[in-house]
């Protein structure tokens, strides 16, 4: 946690936005084990911008997750955990499994795992799982991007299978379906989901449309590399 929040303030100030969140310290007791710990609480943070797999940019983008000293991470607020929960999780953070995730994946990829161990599906964690490649790729592990990128586009695709309406959900989901794609450098996949939704009923907010157009035209010119959305009005 401490290597996480050096790691986040650094990021901060190299962004000159010091000033743009606020990290307040307390006291907190981890619902696995009951121990009471020194931690913080994210007081207010700012977003800008977006990129083209629906990611904010800015300081709020990059939030650390509080995390026990048994390396349990907080994923909601303490008082929600049920007893159920808390008996199911406390066997989870002591397996030699969690303790190995602890080295080798991200933060993000572990509440994946925790949330796995309470029934949840991969089609519920689509969002969590792309969050942990977002991670993966700020801190420059190749390896886990790629892994994790695969595992949000068969979660993405689950979720689409059974979810016919074509609402906002539906439309994140696609939309980060094809710049998956295209950050794998499918490019062909990528354009082909991209032109499937020209006859998808018109998305809220109404800059998705835009979103896929820029989509598209980078996959067109073989560039895989995430992109920020450029508005039209160039704000």
């Amino acid at each position: 946690m401490v290597r996480w929040i050096g790691t986040f303030v650094l990021f901060v100030v190299t962004l000159g936005a010091a000033d743009a969140t606020t990290i307040l310290k307390m006291e907190r007791v981890c619902p696995v084990g009951g121990e009471k710990y020194d931690s913080f609480m994210i007081g207010s943070t700012s977003y800008f911008g977006l990129r083209l797999d629906l990611r904010r940019n800015g300081v709020g983008a990059f939030l650390p997750y509080v995390e026990c000293p048994n390396g349990f991470i907080v994923f909601k607020d303490e008082k929600d955990f049920t007893p159920d929960e808390i008996a199911k999780l406390t066997p989870v953070v002591a397996s030699g499994t969690y303790r190995e995730a602890r080295q080798s994946e991200v933060d993000a990829y572990r509440v994946v795992l925790l949330r796995r161990a309470l029934g949840a599906s991969d089609a519920d964690l689509r969002h969590q799982l792309m969050q942990a490649a977002f991670e993966a790729e700020v801190h420059q592990k190749d390896a886990l991007h790629a892994k994790y990128l695969a595992l949000a586009a068969a979660a993405y695709t689950d979720f689409v299978k059974a979810h016919s309406e074509q609402d906002t959900e539906w439309w994140v989901a696609k939309l980060r379906l094809a710049e998956i794609a295209r950050q794998q450098g499918r490019f062909a996949d990528a354009i082909a989901a991209i032109d499937a939704l020209k006859g998808a009923a018109d998305p809220k907010p109404a800059v998705f449309r835009d979103v896929a157009a820029q989509i598209r035209a980078r996959a067109e010119a073989g560039d895989k590399v995430p992109a920020d959305f450029k508005p039209a009005d160039g704000k």
